[in-house]
């Protein structure tokens, strides 16, 4: 008998997280935080469902109930892996694809995320035995690198848990394979629903900014080369840090442009940790000396007052306090923080590019996939029960499928149902 507890995410965008439970072995997939608790204590944080109840993982000094058990990673955004920085228990293995491993590697580096111990990579298709579980990874298709499918076999029972997917993307090939891998043969599939929770096809940067555009991640760098082409003042970038295949492109289309971007120092060091031999530009501490690549920030602003059309300038929200520098240009919002309004920084960056006459510009691209494309994987992929959730409204989806031969299942959170 396998045991399925939703920890969480049934009726939320993030913190989704589930419990199988075989005998003695216990698997758990994604293990994030949808919400902020930093003066909440631990046990608080569990009794307002803000953590997982795992008391067992993640109070000190806890007895081990299971002999076998893992956590396995889909990606790397804070909604799916925020809550490994409170395990107490470090002997748990916590698997992730080798891609999203080196991520995480890098970030733990910078000081970004809190270092973790027991950190596995997993290559495409590779299995883990958990005790009576095991487990596949399958590389999927999201707006950050190494994002996986999971899928749980329990000797007669098996499970699939999509991870955040997009159908549309430049690795629509990896999402197929999987999907024709379980194809009929599966007894319960977990599908995000990100996209059922908006009127909109897409979540947008300006709620009910009906002439935003909605842009495929392969239309970004043809989009990015006519605003480098055409933008003659200053051109500025914000987009988001662990996309990093996303890095790469812009990057080596602004040097193919003869217009290199200039990045943040952390930026650059994500770039060359998964491309190690592109050319890449950066700012650095006036501590150390400076060449072609390597620029003070008065130098590069100095450079720019003359030559605006010389170089991008990347700029995150923590170094918001240099748009100050600039006074005119495009500042091209490419999904980094703020996502959007909904952020209350999101208004005081508006209020910033406004006072600098910067135009703001969103050229960003979701993650997620379309509400036809979900219910598509799901009608084919036609396992007995299909659960929607990492959603506000899951129950759409759940109505949609009544047309098809997928049973819809919105289970509650913290029960316990049982497979035989």
């Amino acid at each position: 008998m396998t045991t399925l507890r939703f920890l969480n995410g049934t009726d939320t965008i993030g913190g989704n997280m589930i419990e199988f439970v075989h005998q003695n072995s216990r698997v758990i997939m994604d293990f994030g935080i949808a919400s902020n608790f930093d003066q909440k204590t631990v046990q608080q944080a569990m009794d307002d469902h803000d953590l997982p109840h795992l008391p067992d993982l993640l109070l000190p000094d806890q007895p081990q109930k299971f002999a076998h058990q893992a956590i396995f990673i889909s990606h790397l955004h804070i909604d799916h892996m925020g809550a490994l920085k409170y395990l107490q228990n470090t002997e748990i293995p916590i698997y992730l694809s080798n891609d999203a491993k080196k991520l995480y590697d890098v970030l733990m580096d910078e000081g970004v995320e809190t270092r973790v111990a027991n950190l596995h990579g997993l290559n495409d298709s590779e299995t883990i035995q958990v005790g009576h579980l095991q487990v596949t990874g399958f590389l999927s298709d999201h707006d950050t690198v190494g994002p996986m499918a999971f899928l749980i076999d329990d000797g007669e029972h098996q499970f699939m848990h999509s991870g955040d997917v997009r159908i549309n993307g430049p690795h629509q090939d990896r999402v197929t394979n999987w999907a024709t891998r379980v194809q009929n043969q599966l007894l319960v599939y977990l599908t995000e629903a990100t996209t059922y929770s908006f009127d909109t096809e897409q979540p947008l940067v300006i709620a009910g900014n009906n002439t935003e555009p909605i842009y495929r991640e392969q239309d970004l760098v043809p989009l990015f080369k006519k605003q480098m082409a055409n933008v003659k003042t200053n051109l500025l970038i914000n987009p988001y840090p662990r996309n990093v295949e996303r890095l790469i492109n812009l990057n080596q289309a602004a040097l193919e442009a003869n217009r290199p971007i200039i990045w943040e120092a952390n930026y650059a060091q994500l770039i060359r940790a998964f491309a190690p031999d592109v050319t890449c530009y950066q700012i650095i501490d006036n501590q150390i000396a400076p060449n072609e690549f390597n620029w003070h920030w008065q130098d590069l602003l100095n450079t720019l007052q003359h030559s605006p059309e010389k170089f991008v300038v990347q700029n995150s929200w923590q170094q918001h306090h240099r748009l100050a520098d600039f006074h005119d240009g495009v500042y091209l919002h490419l999904n980094g923080e703020p996502l959007g309004d909904y952020d209350p920084n999101f208004n005081k960056l508006k209020s910033i590019l406004d006072e600098q006459h910067l135009e703001f510009i969103p050229m960003g691209a979701s993650g997620h996939a379309a509400k036809q494309d979900i219910f598509a994987l799901a009608k084919q992929i036609n396992a007995r029960y299909t659960v929607p959730w990492h959603s506000f409204k899951p129950e759409l989806l759940a109505d949609q499928l009544i047309t098809t031969h997928t049973e819809a299942w919105l289970p509650e959170r913290d029960l316990y149902y049982e497979f035989k």
